[in-house]
């Protein structure tokens, strides 16, 4: 007896707040400039409220939206490579604050982690193991995730972004590629590995490390690399590139004076232009910055400026919201630690991040609310 009117009491609960509901609704463009105003996580959470919410919050009107309206206003992510818990945070140039992310949830099932590359809102993971196949689609906003199937070798680099000539704002590609040259490409919407059917090129060796990542720009993934030449100093150096919507590896040139010298290069992005810190030969403290102003052609690389660190051994990572540099280096107290340098006044500043014995990476991280799920299990759903 008790039960039952436990039960007509929550039917009558329920019927008062729809009632309520319908009462107060909102135009949908009306719900969406609303929803726009909230953070990501609260979307998120809105999600489950109603399934007209859901409907909105998850339209590709709304998520496009949304996503356009990050891109203006992107974040540093930086990934601590061998550290739990909080492998992965974000920095806040304004407040000088970090606000750390939980663990990826699949973080138990491996040794450590290496982050492939960020795009879209999403983060592309592998294990550092020995076996790299096991590879993560990770939105950390939303909290959801997919195990993406297993490629056909263990891969030896990975690259990761979005095929932008597909009109899908979820058409994320993986391309690996292997220690015999073969490489496949990874996509999300088919939930299915395809062969390259020409491979990588066999002349060339990538030069990748923690601080020497892939990064993704015009529709394409960059590695630094150099010409095969049994690694004698005087191999040309070169970018090799790889387009999600042709799934083609092409070659870039370096600047002529650059490609020959050897010194350290490490890829980055800039304002949306590739962009590349080139280590002045003689010297591990000082890099000039170098900007590719028309994508694809040679000639328009363009020296910015030269960053001179007198009397320290560091490394520029990655950039700011504000065009600054993060560093790895010696701060004044003693000790590795995280710096920003400021080109406009010529200054290095710590941070207050002590990096005594681990790696770190700095990506660019746009705010999405798209979910990684292949096109069918959404299909599925519907």
């Amino acid at each position: 007896m008790q039960l039952e009117t436990m039960h007509t009491h929550m039917k009558k609960i329920c019927g008062d707040l729809e009632m309520r509901r319908k009462s107060f609704l909102l135009p949908d463009d009306v719900m969406m400039d609303i929803f726009l105003r909230l953070e990501t996580k609260s979307l998120a959470q809105l999600r489950c409220v109603c399934k007209s919410w859901n409907s909105l919050i998850t339209s590709q009107s709304f998520v496009e939206f949304h996503l356009n309206q990050s891109m203006r206003n992107p974040r540093p992510l930086l990934f601590r490579h061998g550290v739990s818990p909080s492998h992965i945070g974000f920095y806040s140039t304004k407040s000088q604050e970090f606000e750390n992310l939980p663990d990826p949830p699949f973080c138990t099932e491996l040794a450590d982690l290496d982050v492939v590359g960020s795009c879209n809102g999403m983060l592309c993971l592998c294990s550092n193991g020995s076996d790299r196949s096991l590879i993560y689609l990770w939105n950390p906003l939303i909290k959801k995730y997919i195990t993406l199937p297993k490629p056909s070798n263990n891969p030896r680099y990975l690259g990761f972004g979005v095929n932008s000539m597909s009109g899908h704002l979820d058409d994320f590609k993986v391309v690996t590629i292997y220690a015999n040259a073969n490489a496949e490409v990874y996509s999300l919407r088919s939930n299915s590995w395809k062969n390259i059917e020409d491979g990588f090129p066999r002349s060339v060796e990538i030069n990748c490390s923690h601080i020497n990542s892939s990064v993704f720009v015009k529709g394409s993934v960059h590695w630094c690399a150099r010409l095969s030449c049994y690694f004698k100093n005087d191999c040309p150096w070169l970018i090799v590139s790889f387009d999600f919507a042709k799934e083609e590896f092409h070659k870039v040139k370096f600047p002529e004076d650059m490609s020959t010298i050897d010194a350290d290069k490490y890829l980055n992005v800039l304002d949306g232009y590739l962009c590349v810190f080139a280590t002045v030969p003689g010297t591990f403290r000082a890099y000039e910055l170098w900007v590719m102003k028309k994508y694809g052609v040679s000639e328009s690389w363009t020296k910015l400026y030269k960053i001179d660190k007198p009397q320290s051994i560091w490394w520029p990572l990655g950039f700011t919201t504000r065009g600054k540099i993060f560093i790895r280096g010696e701060c004044r107290h003693g000790g590795n630690g995280l710096l920003i340098y400021n080109p406009h006044c010529e200054t290095f500043k710590c941070i207050g991040v002590h990096l005594p014995h681990y790696a770190i990476q700095v990506l660019t991280f746009v705010e999405s609310i798209i979910t990684p799920a292949p096109q069918s299990a959404i299909m599925g759903r519907s």
